[in-house]
């Protein structure tokens, strides 16, 4: 199994796998997360300058480090889902997805006919057309996985139709934006979000789509489990970077005036 499939065979398995959001274009970060146990990053593209090379770079990384690759694009209409899938991402999440044209444009830029018309490459996943390349098409079809990231309340309505569409893999609720189309901006773990994410894990369950969450708080992680979730994103680079170092900080001044305090004694 490559790395590129480690998170489709675990989804396909109903085993549950944990993810990294990365939004620094540091292949170390990527190479650090497989040492830890991840099994697939989650590189940002909507929220961050990431270029070509060093989305390139990052997806190398975790090739060689044995995990998958998501990449999260700004919306249906990317230019960017081509050229990323082609660079050989595992799959694609795409971020802003509110109704059924929505979906039905990712898929119409992600898959090849007939369900899609993704443009033809016989680039690295082809070995540059050292391969069988009408089966390719097919191989990439079933292999690559297309995730739906419903933001708003208007996208959250029309869940249920835009998971039935053929060629869709996943949901996953962007719990900061929906909030903020609620009308309650950054609150991530109130009740009205976290039944979004409930009712949108059940609509997953309905449809037979995979279901991944971003659980906020250490408790958050028992409930989507307890909900189907099997992608789990368990933390964001950034995120975790600052709480360790501000647990340093903290540490080492705190001993310090323990120091001070005895000495003055």
């Amino acid at each position: 199994m490559t790395a590129r499939l480690r998170l489709r065979s675990l989804l396909d398995q109903g085993r549950p796998a944990g993810g990294l959001f990365l939004s620094l274009p540091a292949p170390q970060i990527v190479e650090i997360a497989a040492v830890a146990g991840f099994d697939f990053v989650l590189i940002d593209l909507e929220h961050t300058l990431i270029g070509g090379r060093e989305l390139e770079e990052l997806i190398a990384a975790a090739d060689r480090s044995g995990i998958s690759a998501l990449v999260r694009v700004a919306d249906a209409r990317s230019e960017r889902i081509l050229p990323v899938l082609d660079a050989g991402a595992a799959g694609i999440v795409v971020a802003r997805v509110s109704s059924f044209e929505d979906a039905r444009e990712a898929i119409r830029r992600a898959r090849y006919a007939p369900l899609g018309n993704r443009g033809l490459n016989a680039g690295r996943l082809g070995r540059f057309g050292d391969c069988d390349l009408p089966a390719l098409l097919r191989q990439l079809d079933r292999e690559t996985l297309l995730i739906a990231l419903i933001e708003d309340a208007v996208g959250l309505a029309a869940a249920e139709e835009i998971a039935s569409l053929p060629g869709l893999d996943g949901l996953l609720l962007g719990a900061a934006d929906y909030s903020q189309s609620i009308g309650a901006p950054w609150q991530t773990t109130a009740e009205s979000v976290r039944a979004a994410d409930r009712q949108l894990a059940a609509i997953a369950r309905r449809t037979g789509r995979y279901f991944f969450a971003i659980p906020r708080r250490d408790e958050d992680f028992v409930d989507h489990l307890r909900d189907g979730a099997l992608g789990i994103i368990a933390g964001n680079d950034r995120g975790v970077l600052r709480q360790a170092l501000l647990s340093k900080d903290r540490l080492w001044r705190e001993i310090y005036r323990r120091q001070e305090l005895e000495a003055g004694e």
